[in-house]
């Protein structure tokens, strides 16, 4: 099943953004902020989901949120949000519930493994209220970044040891480290998937096909993959370009 994703759409109210998602796709990964707080919409969404047909996941909070801050306030506070997200998500029925593992701050850049056990630390309360509601969590690999933590396969499965979560593959992302092929050695562990592309410099969320991303390949390892692909995009129409040719290569 193809989904869509936007961060522009949370800036958007709710009824006109969910008229226009139903128009164009089966599902809807909402991103929980902004206007689409997930507890804030939570009244609004049961009241009008049920005239479409749709079905709905979630993205964590992004914006202002690290899960692996070394100052236990600004920690607090971020799982607190993610944790509300959560329990909002469950009463809405979504069943995936993707998280991002947290960036490195100044402080962070020389004490790495404390900003590790920190967001283990972080996850293993997600992964205790997941299993309370019954939400799948998927943490995200993240892009290139002197900033990113789990940019690649050894590193995002060191934050998810021994824990009972799944992976977001976010391909983008992935192009950006040249580690596609890399990652779906860890495809049996995905549980949701972001579809956009990049010329494999930086995260440009480019409609599928128009970086460097060699999608027929990669859909062909996926053959046994039964979750969503997301198409995460800079907009609509972008989302609606991804759309037609992820189905063309699919097809």
């Amino acid at each position: 099943m193809i989904a869509v994703s936007s961060t522009a759409f949370s800036v958007m109210n709710f009824r006109d953004i969910l008229e226009r998602v139903s128009q164009d796709f089966e599902a809807w990964e909402v991103v929980g902020e902004g206007r689409h707080s997930l507890p804030a919409i939570e009244k609004e969404f049961l009241e009008l989901t049920p005239s479409y047909d749709l079905e709905y996941s979630a993205h964590s909070p992004m914006s202002d949120i690290n899960i692996g801050s070394l100052n236990p306030r600004m920690r607090g506070a971020s799982v607190r949000e993610l944790l509300e997200g959560m329990g909002a998500a469950a009463r809405m029925g979504m069943d995936v519930y993707t998280v991002h593992p947290g960036f490195m701050t100044p402080i962070g850049f020389v004490a790495k493994d404390k900003v590790k056990e920190a967001a283990r630390s972080s996850l293993r309360r997600l992964e205790s209220m997941s299993r309370e509601l019954g939400v799948t969590v998927a943490l995200e690999n993240m892009p290139r970044s002197p900033f990113s933590m789990a940019t690649d396969p050894a590193s995002l499965i060191e934050l998810m040891d021994g824990m009972d979560i799944g992976i977001c593959f976010d391909v983008g992302h992935a192009n950006t480290m040249g580690l596609i092929d890399e990652f779906l050695e860890l495809k049996d562990r995905f549980v949701n998937i972001h579809v956009h592309d990049n010329m494999g410099a930086i995260d440009e969320h480019l409609p599928v096909g128009r970086g460097t991303v060699d999608f027929l390949g990669l859909l062909g390892r996926l053959s046994g993959y039964s979750g969503r692909y997301v198409i995460e995009s800079r907009g609509m129409d972008d989302a609606v370009d991804s759309q037609k040719e992820l189905r063309r290569l699919l097809a």
